[in-house]
């Protein structure tokens, strides 16, 4: 069953798909971050991956430059990307570049440990850190403030509202526009929105979770009320599931490769290819490669697109190891205006994944999915 699989991947990866150049892509759609009047494109790019070496520098100019061709306008990294050496590359690159710093959104986020240390005040998110984290990362990046600073993770040990007072004070004192979390339950969210509004506070104005189609339940139900009642904004990282949903990993997971860096990712991919699960997975990719030709596209731009067309997605972090794949990824914004509502149930079907729908107890019937809306 497996080489019939790959010889398929092949063929689509034969395709032509990518635009040679920016001047034949489609033009870049931008959405408002959350309830702010920021806007940010559609697609984004992520220095995770790409922030290990000298070598990256090159490669990080030559991505940015393209990006920007495309209208890729935000840019994210972190104080924990390469111990700090990704907000170094990403400033290097936005200043050899000369880009105007108006043009571009920069976030970065604080929690972990940038360095070897550990002292104990070194993680977490005390007001001592990130103040303190946050006027590193500025002086790495080489920028006076950023557009959006990140709470890393939750921290179960530092009282809410320390949490909120400490990135309304950056806020305040010009070292960020605005503030967000990343991979916050709902619940915390809620919490940090109700001590915001208690003490008149600058409120969250966007998450950072995962989201794709192999990681939905969070995103497409649980934070179903913050996208109703606060407008909350999402810059959504691992589209392509550390690159799963490209069908590269079809024979398994590689060591040392993206996917296998991502503990969620591999434990999705084993959950599609276990012994018990494995014709299920082969059907899965095979059929949203059939999708994928009917819409003239690979099944990476597929997945990609799949992400965008959902309204609550503000943008979808990408990263890179080549410049083309920035040309690959673009595509994808033609792409979602073609997944019809029948595609998307057949998508659904194909993945069997669908979180369930929460009720409407005055009707007794399941709401109707936002994505769908």
């Amino acid at each position: 069953m497996i080489r019939p699989l790959i010889k398929h991947f092949r063929a689509l990866s034969q395709r032509s798909f990518s635009t040679s150049q920016a001047k034949d892509a489609p033009i870049m759609e931008y959405r408002h971050l959350g309830p702010s009047g920021l806007k940010v494109s559609l697609l984004s790019y992520g220095n995770w991956i790409t922030s290990a070496s000298d070598q990256d520098q090159t490669l990080s100019n030559d991505v940015i430059a393209r990006c920007l061709e495309y209208g890729i306008n935000f840019f994210d990294t972190a104080e924990v990307y390469a111990s700090g050496k990704a907000e170094e590359i990403l400033g290097n690159s936005l200043k050899a570049l000369k880009v105007p710093r108006e043009d571009v959104v920069v976030s970065t986020k604080v929690f972990w440990r940038s360095r070897e240390g550990k002292e104990p005040n070194s993680q977490g998110l005390s007001r001592k850190k990130v103040i303190e984290s946050l006027n590193k990362s500025l002086s790495r990046l080489q920028l006076d403030y950023a557009d959006i600073v990140f709470a890393h993770r939750y921290d179960h040990q530092t009282p809410m509202e320390e949490i909120c007072r400490a990135f309304d004070w950056v806020i305040n004192n010009g070292k960020a526009f605005y503030w967000g979390t990343s991979e916050w339950t709902a619940d915390q969210v809620m919490e940090a929105y109700a001590i915001c509004e208690k003490y008149n506070l600058h409120k969250p104005i966007a998450e950072q979770p995962q989201y794709n189609m192999l990681h939905r339940q969070r995103f497409e139900l649980d934070y179903e009320l913050l996208f109703e009642k606060y407008k909350m904004g999402t810059t959504v990282w691992s589209p392509l599931a550390g690159g799963i949903l490209t069908g590269k990993y079809v024979k398994g997971i590689e060591k040392g490769t993206r996917a296998d860096k991502a503990i969620a990712n591999v434990r999705k991919f084993k959950e599609l290819h276990s012994e018990e699960n494995k014709e299920k997975g082969e059907r899965v990719f095979r059929e949203l490669g059939e999708i994928a030709f009917q819409l003239d596209c690979s099944l990476a731009q597929l997945a990609l697109a799949w992400v965008l067309k959902n309204k609550d997605v503000s943008t979808a972090i990408f990263g890179v190891s080549r410049v083309q794949q920035v040309d690959d990824n673009v595509k994808a914004i033609q792409v979602y205006k073609k997944i019809t509502p029948e595609i998307e149930e057949r998508i659904d079907h194909i993945l069997g994944n669908k979180p369930e729908a929460s009720i409407n107890f005055r009707t007794w019937e399941p709401r109707p999915s936002r994505r769908l809306r």
